[in-house]
């Protein structure tokens, strides 16, 4: 710490100064004096951060308790670690257990250093925070304003991220008697499952490359932002939550919807919910919700209902809108043997071939969800859909939108992360979270105990009393700002 201050008083100060004279000059502006000044202060942050881990692996040498367990084996092994500031640079000291034999830094256990990490929380954070938005590259930039991660670091920390955070319970649960959801998938184009090359073609030679991550939005109502009396009304979900990922399977579903009720038990009081509305496509996942959901009615969205009939009578022009008339009749009378007639007239009008099929498929559609296209029409005031918009928003915007291709569990991952990110959750506390409950599994008492005994040691570490003997001009009344600033880092 010491070298790191006197080199930035005697070297990094006069660089300061000079652009200073130049400033006055007329020779340079205030943007390149702040760019001076910020790059002597990143520089003099990492030289910090490098010699107080030297510092600390200094005194865990010295240390009585680490006498009795290890031995040291090698001394100034070099280590980079990627933080905030830019890529620090300390050595440390290797040990071997004298019982044992096994080989560590006791410095990374001190630090709370994975083995091999390279890359510090807080620049994690800031790499996955982009990574979310924008993309690998731009995400490994991020990192710190002169290093950056590489786009193959960058996919090993989305890939190795578990995204599971334990949701608080309120002090006051919430009480509506109504609660929506809405649920959707995206259409992800694949680049491989597992492994390169290992993509399927189906019976007619086509590569099968469809990844179809799901997205679940559950909300409490709408809101028109603008007004009632707004031209342009902009509406917003009161309460929403997501719930995303591939979740691939039969079982992989009910733990989709175990995770939602699991959130509503939570957050809402049960005893008051009269009545949760699933409303999205039919697919057949999206139904099995109701199965899980106490008090839950599976509604067809309009979209699908729409896109659906329109295909079932595009061939029929001039008479198009005049069957498709007849159709929403049966639908909002809830006449099905009346739509059933109609349809037959169609299937009369119809050549046999793919057409005759995509009405085959129309008519099939609106019959399997007989159910939930009538329910819709009971409660067609209170029931508004927005599956789409929320897919686009929340993962066709980073997933899909641009020509990009994905493994499945990249596609996974990046689902759950943007759906954490939307939900308002941070990522570096995501982070630490899971670093605390690793720790807590693979926690040792000489490792307490360590720390324990550096702490007391470290009270020694009186660092601004001996700054004021050994730097000159730290103690002068001009120069009372770094000294501010060295008590607060000690917490003198």
């Amino acid at each position: 710490m010491y070298q790191s201050i006197l080199h930035f008083i005697e070297k990094d100060i006069k660089k300061i100064e000079e652009v200073a004279k130049s400033l006055l000059s007329g020779e340079k502006d205030v943007d390149h004096l702040s760019q001076e000044i910020h790059d002597c202060v990143m520089n003099l942050a990492c030289s910090l951060n490098g010699e107080i881990y030297e510092k600390i692996d200094e005194e865990i040498r010295n240390s009585l308790v680490r006498k009795k367990k290890w031995v040291v084996e090698q001394r100034n092994e070099p280590k980079s670690i990627l933080d905030i500031c830019g890529v620090v640079k300390f050595n440390r000291t290797g040990y071997k257990n004298k019982n044992t034999g096994e080989y560590v830094y006791l410095l990374d256990k001190v630090l709370r250093f994975d083995a091999h990490q390279r890359i510090s929380l807080g620049a994690a954070a800031r790499i996955l925070e982009e990574t979310v938005q924008s993309n690998y590259r731009k995400g490994g930039k991020s990192a710190s304003p002169y290093d950056a991660a590489s786009k193959q670091a960058v996919k090993r920390l989305v890939h190795n991220t578990v995204i599971d955070f334990p949701l608080k319970e309120p002090a006051k649960k919430k009480e509506p008697n109504t609660l929506y959801i809405v649920a959707d998938e995206d259409h992800v184009s694949a680049q491989f499952w597992n492994k390169k090359g290992d993509l399927a073609k189906d019976s007619r030679g086509n590569t099968i490359n469809t990844l179809m991550p799901k997205l679940v939005c559950v909300y409490e109502g709408i809101e028109n932002e603008s007004g009632e009396k707004s031209k342009n009304p902009r509406y917003r979900l009161i309460g929403k939550h997501y719930f995303s990922g591939i979740y691939k399977g039969e079982s992989e579903n009910i733990r989709l919807w175990d995770e939602v009720r699991d959130y509503i038990h939570t957050v809402y009081d049960v005893s008051s919910l009269e009545r949760i509305y699933i409303i999205g496509d039919g697919a057949a996942w999206i139904k099995s919700g109701v199965e899980v959901l106490e008090n839950s009615r599976f509604v067809l969205d309009k979209y699908h209902m729409m896109k659906y009939i329109n295909a079932s009578v595009s061939h029929l022009l001039d008479h198009a809108e005049e069957v498709k008339g007849e159709i929403w009749e049966c639908i909002n009378g809830n006449h099905k043997k009346r739509l059933q007639e109609i349809y037959g007239k169609i299937f009369s009008v119809t050549e046999e071939g793919s057409k005759y099929d995509e009405v085959t498929r129309a008519f099939n559609y609106l019959l399997n969800n007989w159910s939930g296209i009538s329910i819709r029409k009971r409660e067609s005031a209170r029931l508004r859909c927005c599956a789409e918009g929320q897919v686009s928003h929340v993962l066709s915007a980073r997933l899909s939108s641009r020509p990009m291709g994905w493994s499945e569990l990249g596609c996974d991952q990046m689902a759950k992360l943007r759906a954490y990110h939307w939900n308002g959750g941070k990522v570096i506390d995501l982070l630490r979270y899971q670093k605390q409950k690793k720790e807590l599994e693979e926690s040792r008492e000489e490792q307490a105990e360590l720390t324990k005994e550096l702490r007391r040691r470290q009270s020694g570490w009186d660092y601004a009393e001996q700054m004021q003997a050994l730097i000159p001009g730290l103690g002068r009344r001009e120069m009372h700002w770094m000294r501010d600033i060295i008590n607060r880092q000690l917490g003198a």
